[in-house]
């Protein structure tokens, strides 16, 4: 079983031979002189990209569920620790709040202090509260220290 903090299989890799042959189906078929070939490779390259995009969407599916059960294991059977957010960087925007990459020191009650790194879409009012050095509550996966969630609050999402 892959650990929490482990980063999920790449799917884009999955377009790759798909791609390639639904373009050799287009261009056959448009250089191809007979109007009922044409047609069969267009159609046989749309079906290779429809199985090809309902593969993916299966598959993405399946591992934003994984890792939202993984967060809610963590803040359901976690332990809830505070963690000093070491530095920030935006990654990408969903509806104009950003989603911020945290470098975080976590300071578990029993134990060394160690860093980890967390994504999270957060709101653009709790911005002012996530700066560097800010001290924020994290939950922290019993089974993979290194797979932190912040807490909700924090991020201006509860």
């Amino acid at each position: 079983m892959r650990a929490p903090s482990q980063p999920p299989f790449p799917l884009g890799v999955l377009f790759v031979l798909p791609t390639i042959l639904f373009w050799f189906l287009v261009i056959k078929g448009a250089t191809s002189g007979d109007e009922g070939a044409a047609g069969r490779y267009a159609a046989y390259a749309f079906g290779i990209a429809g199985l090809t995009l309902a593969v993916f969407a299966f598959l993405k599916v399946r591992q934003v569920r994984a890792r939202n059960a993984d967060q809610r294991r963590a803040v359901r059977d976690g332990v809830r620790t505070t963690a000093r957010i070491v530095s920030t960087r935006v990654k990408g925007h969903l509806n104009q709040d950003p989603y911020v990459v945290f470098d975080l020191e976590v300071s578990p009650e029993s134990g060394a202090r160690y860093r980890t790194s967390v994504t999270e879409l957060v709101s653009q009012l709790a911005i002012p509260r996530i700066q560097p050095d800010a001290v924020i509550d994290v939950h922290v996966h019993p089974d993979d220290d290194r797979f932190v969630v912040i807490d909700r609050a924090a991020l201006g999402r509860s």
